[in-house]
């Protein structure tokens, strides 16, 4: 009994190690203010306490605004402390992944080395510290679905009911994160019925209790049409009504993808998109061979690769002259290779398969429905605007803990040298790190920050801002609704305001109120204006009367914070090289 209760310290001393470990980890590389994409939205609307898109966030709202108060009235720590709520969560996935691999895979007479190491290869993956730096809600909602198959193995060992409880309210509070903790439901589920739930008695009764603790963790969508009803400034779908609700729920504003066919979307693109893929085959047989090329293939195993295997990687370098007010950014390659990892899973799995089939199918499980059923649901359109690894992140905590089962078999194994095991291990996690640290980190990333502070500064008082897109927009309402910098902007997002009210605003308020096109907005809706646009910063301004296209207005004191050594994203990139561009002349 005592050595059994040394063994259960230890384990929960190296998982709270892991957890500080990984916290540190994710702290120190995380973004130093807003990110790309739906980043700045999440800061905002979590500060605020405004409504975001469909359908919705609550949770992480109410924990992402208890955060952002650390701030006080340091408004420029509001990012930093939401980065951090990602960081932290991560951290905590960390540590459960640990615990659960132990539970998974138990070693009572050695050190659980493999658990420890499928933790650090979570740790170290890139989908995974990609999320953990940023405000977004992927890491919280991995830490909610770590969560709940962790309790739930517990309860199948100790026999608490309470612990189902748990469960039920933690999944209908992950709702409110993300629906990927939906996913999490067939391995629960099945952990219930191996368990015996359905013969234990009363379990009648804790199934209706179990339904009042779910709808009970719903309650916190509340706060979204009662937000809505107060006429926030940001009000995405307008949801304060219980049909507008609805649609807010069902995520109505956004294109339904079929089942079938594989090949749905027709815009101008996609049929010269869909012949690349298909290699000229047609009807059924094009569909098949556009799934498993492109879809499973590209959107699914390529992201599968990059985190366990290795990729090619690429970032950029940029540097300011502020004598020229232009920027140098170079691109760079280098190649990541750390294919011992994906080599543990495949062990991993095998092993599993051969030598516990109860846990084989529950690893599998949050494998199939977090990957590869859910890759034929989204039935990804070509192409999409950015990379979806994020979608398929529970799937590489399926593999992780192959991983962890894998480097236990090789740990235990008799025709090793125990020396030689432990090197090969110590490797699979090592190589991750030191491959991915340079990618990872945005401990000096001030691209987003200045970019969007580009868009504002050269803005004559009370202007109208047009934009178009989230990476054009989001970060602008993060410094407007949250820095508080340059209140007297009025920005409009085309995308949201529509095409028809946008060229109204423009047209009612041309010669009353100085009017801009962010970059975005200029490249779709520029040449309606021509003559009558003059490069200012980042934006274009609209003028009443003619100007010669591509003029300019000396801007002398513009801040940049980048440096010679800070990475780069290619969003930050592509907007750096339309400053280049569109400055063609210097004073």
């Amino acid at each position: 009994m005592r050595g059994r209760l040394q063994q259960g310290r230890r384990e929960l001393v190296v998982g709270w190690a892991l957890c500080a470990v990984a916290s540190l980890v994710y702290l120190l590389t995380a973004d130093r203010s807003a990110s790309w994409w739906d980043c700045g939205e999440f800061i905002t609307t979590s500060h605020t306490l405004q409504v975001g898109h469909p359908p919705g966030a609550p949770v992480y709202q109410l924990i992402a605004h208890l955060f952002s108060l650390l701030a006080g009235h340091n408004l420029a720590l509001v990012a930093p402390l939401c980065n951090a709520l990602s960081a932290l969560a991560g951290g905590f996935t960390v540590m459960l992944l640990f615990w659960t691999a132990v539970l998974l895979w138990p070693s009572p007479r050695r050190f659980p080395l493999g658990a420890l190491v499928g933790a650090l290869c979570y740790l170290f993956s890139d989908t995974v510290w990609f999320s953990a730096v940023e405000s977004e809600v992927y890491s919280l909602a991995m830490l909610v679905a770590a969560a709940l198959v962790w309790i739930m193995l517990r309860w199948e060992q100790r026999g608490d009911d309470r612990r189902l409880l748990l469960v039920a309210l933690l999944l209908g509070l992950g709702l409110g994160v993300h629906l990927l903790v939906l996913l999490t439901a067939p391995t629960l589920l099945y952990v219930f019925i191996r368990a015996g739930g359905f013969r234990r008695p009363g379990w009648g009764r804790v199934a209706l209790f179990g339904a009042l603790f779910f709808l009970l963790g719903l309650t916190p969508y509340a706060i979204i049409p009662i937000r809505a009803a107060a006429g926030t400034p940001i009000n995405e779908g307008n949801p304060s009504t219980p049909e507008t609700f609805r649609k807010y729920l069902a995520r109505d504003q956004y294109e339904k993808a079929p089942l079938y066919p594989r090949m749905w979307r027709q815009r101008d693109s996609d049929q010269r998109n869909y012949r690349d893929w298909t290699y000229d085959t047609t009807g059924i047989g094009a569909n098949a061979v556009y799934y498993f090329s492109y879809q499973f293939g590209y959107m699914y195993c390529r992201y599968l690769m990059y985190n366990f295997a290795g990729r090619e990687a690429v970032y950029h370098t940029a540097s300011y002259n502020p004598h020229t007010r232009r920027f140098a950014v170079e691109r760079h390659h280098y190649i990541a290779i750390f294919i011992l990892p994906a080599l543990l899973a495949i062990y991993g799995l095998l092993s599993m398969r051969r030598r516990t089939r109860r846990q084989y199918w529950l690893v599998m499980l949050l494998f199939l429905f977090g990957g590869v059923l859910l890759n034929l649901y989204l039935n990804h359109p070509c192409y999409e605007p950015r990379e979806r690894d994020y979608a398929y992140v529970l799937s590489f905590y399926a593999v992780s803990l192959w991983i962890a089962a894998g480097a236990q078999a090789l740990w235990e194994c008799p025709r090793l040298k125990q020396w030689l095991s432990a090197l090969l291990l110590a490797l699979a996690p090592l190589t991750m790190a030191v491959g991915n640290w340079p990618d990872h980190d945005r401990s000096r990333n001030h691209a987003t920050h200045d970019i969007a502070m580009a868009h504002l500064q050269p803005c004559r008082p009370d202007a109208i801002l047009l934009t178009l897109g989230d990476n054009d927009t989001f970060p602008l309402w993060y410094l407007l609704h949250v820095e508080q910098q340059r209140p007297d902007i009025t920005l409009y997002n085309i995308n949201l305001t529509g095409v028809r009210r946008s060229l109204s605003i423009i047209r009612d308020n041309l010669g009353q109120r100085p009017i801009y096109l962010s970059q975005y907005a200029y490249a779709r809706f520029g040449a309606l204006f021509e003559g009558h646009l003059r490069c200012i910063g980042l934006c274009w301004e609209v003028t009443p009367e003619p100007v010669a296209i591509g003029s300019e207005k000396a801007i002398p004191d513009l801040q940049w914070h980048i440096t010679p050594t800070e990475h780069l994203d290619p969003v930050s990139a592509s907007f750096l090289n339309h400053w280049n561009r569109n400055l063609p002349a210097t004073e």
